[in-house]
């Protein structure tokens, strides 16, 4: 079972030390998820400044700065692993360093991704233009007429196929519901655990896309043609430089 780690900043910073004891730590949490196998991908995302959310109404493309959620807290990286289950996914969750000053939103993938079995995703300095994005999709909590929502799906299937057809979307997948989320703190050792995702709003991410862009504008247009932009909305965040490391250390 694949898992979303969502490596969530609650907008404090940290002191010197929390930032030396995550970046100490850091290469040490790689080393053991590679160990264990279980680490499929992650990376860390720009500076939640330079969010744009993009909603669709009436045929007109609405850009709002920053993230989908009016909070202080933010996403600053991710990483996809894939465990034997929930309690395995919580566990390795609980020993990434950043636990340990902010926290981490644990979410199932919802049974299959997009793109069928996951192909290895090529490192950020072999993307083409060296751009990459991670597209949120997020839900408002307010679901449509059955029919609105089944049209969504399909449509999103089409918009994922279409881009992958053009080497322009790199992976995606569709999460479970935000209720089955669990999000990780580690405070003085103890690992703490709440049911439900990172920020306490309506709103909520139901999936992600990664994309190989020429740049934030190309970004943001084929967000607003995702079918979801129309009805919820989509945020639309770009890789830190991968002189950060090929892990989701955040920001």
């Amino acid at each position: 079972m694949k898992y979303l780690l969502f490596i969530c900043a609650d907008g404090v910073a940290g002191t010197p030390q929390d930032e030396a004891t995550v970046r100490e730590g850091m290469p040490g949490w790689l080393d053991e998820m590679d160990r264990r196998g279980i680490r499929v991908y992650g990376h860390a995302l720009k500076p939640v400044e330079t969010a744009t959310t993009v909603r669709v109404r009436g045929g007109e493309t609405l850009l709002t700065d920053g993230p989908f959620a009016e909070s202080k807290e933010f996403i600053g990286g991710f990483d996809i692993l894939e465990c034997a289950n929930l309690d395995d996914a919580v566990e390795a969750a609980a020993l990434h360093p950043l636990s340990w000053v902010h926290k981490i939103e644990v979410r199932p993938f919802y049974v299959e991704e997009i793109g069928g079995e996951m192909q290895p995703i090529a490192p950020i300095e072999d993307v083409r233009h060296g751009q990459r994005f991670l597209l949120l999709m997020c839900l408002d909590g307010i679901r449509a007429a059955p029919e609105v929502e089944e049209a969504v799906v399909r449509d999103s299937m089409a918009w994922y196929e279409e881009l992958k057809a053009r080497g322009v979307a790199v992976y995606g997948a569709p999460l479970n519901h935000a209720e089955t989320a669990t999000t990780v703190r580690v405070r003085n050792g103890e690992t703490v655990l709440s049911d439900g995702p990172f920020t306490e709003t309506k709103e909520f991410i139901g999936g992600f896309t990664i994309l190989d862009c020429e740049g934030q504008a190309e970004a943001v247009a084929l967000a607003a043609k995702h079918p979801l932009a129309s009805h919820h909305m989509v945020e639309v965040r770009q890789f830190a430089g991968h002189e950060l490391g090929d892990g989701a250390i955040g920001d």
